[in-house]
């Protein structure tokens, strides 16, 4: 029997705030998790503070979601041309978070069977899939299993947000149960 697992909340941050520090873990796509060999002689993954990945000055793009969240997949291709038009002036990442609609806790719509995280290991290979499926451009780095990033940003099931020296300029609010990038862009055009 699936429990449907709802956490959705528009959370605490505003824009003009200080963006809340969180410690992140960078996906290595150089490799697979799955074979037994590799997760023995592998060192355990490195941890980033996600304030590490600012630049003076630059705008960061914070994008966070999941592979099986249907709204995330049918706008990674979005997502995708805008990082290409403003790469070169911005940074961006995005964030693997706690499954939308995990196979085996809420799978619906049209299911990607990856099943709710239970190690740090499954999140990393979730986001692997997620790259792949999606074929997503952006760097990709995975919250912690305390779900810190998730806590602190609100972000289920996908959400964007618009970072200059560590203040928040965006804060992506969904529209009808969706996610209009047009404030993303708007936000970009007006701060490069």
């Amino acid at each position: 029997m699936y429990v449907r697992n709802n956490i959705a909340s528009i959370g605490d941050l505003k824009e003009g705030m200080l963006a809340p520090d969180c410690p992140l873990v960078p996906v290595d796509t150089s490799y697979s998790m799955t074979t037994y060999y590799e997760t023995i002689i592998r060192p355990p993954p490195k941890i980033v503070q996600l304030h590490s990945l600012y630049k003076p000055g630059r705008p960061f793009v914070l994008l966070a979601g999941s592979y099986t969240c249907p709204l995330y997949r049918y706008i990674s291709h979005v997502l995708n041309v805008i990082y290409e038009k403003y790469k070169s002036k911005a940074d961006f990442c995005m964030i693997q978070i706690r499954e939308a609609h995990a196979s085996d806790v809420w799978p619906i719509g049209n299911i990607v069977e990856i099943k709710e995280h239970r190690t740090l290991e499954e999140r990393l290979e979730a986001a692997k899939k997620m790259i792949q499926g999606t074929d997503l451009k952006i760097p990709v780095l995975a919250d912690t299993m305390d779900n810190n990033f998730l806590e602190l940003y609100s972000p289920w099931p996908f959400r964007f947000f618009v970072i200059v020296d560590g203040i928040l300029k965006l804060v992506g609010m969904p529209k009808e149960a969706r996610y209009d990038t047009t404030d993303l862009i708007e936000c970009l055009d007006a701060l490069i």
